[in-house]
């Protein structure tokens, strides 16, 4: 075998072979050579690339109308840390009236997440 030869089994995984050009493998077969390695990797890498930047573009369209939207709502955002436990609370407020809308997580989380802290030395041998 040629040095710039590899057998197609070595380097190309069974899903890029499905989806490449059929290359037989037996020992009669040709071989596939570094150069069409490179060239199948380079159009994966493209495809991929182009995949990423449509993703990215989505995020920050997205980002955009949510930032929008929020300027048009009276609302402000409290982050905090639970000290019981130790989980971080975002508190939603009307900025006309002071009212809290929302806590997320709830109260009813804070308070089982507190139980289960005061439990894990009873039920477990290591506090995580």
């Amino acid at each position: 075998m040629a040095i710039n030869e590899v057998n197609a089994k070595s380097i190309v995984s069974q899903s890029e072979m499905q989806k490449a050009p059929v290359i037989s493998t037996s020992p009669q077969s040709p071989k596939i050579t570094i150069e069409d390695v490179g060239r199948l990797a380079a159009e994966h890498k493209t495809k991929l690339m182009d995949q990423i930047s449509v993703n990215v573009k989505d995020l920050n369209e997205a980002i955009e109308t949510l930032n929008a939207a929020v300027k048009n709502v009276p609302t402000s955002l409290h982050f905090s840390v639970d000290e019981a436990s130790k989980r971080f609370v975002v508190q939603v407020t009307d900025t006309q009236t002071g009212e809290i809308i929302i806590n997320v997580p709830g109260e009813a989380v804070l308070r089982m997440a507190k139980q289960l802290e005061s439990l894990k030395g009873v039920l477990f041998d290591d506090k995580f």
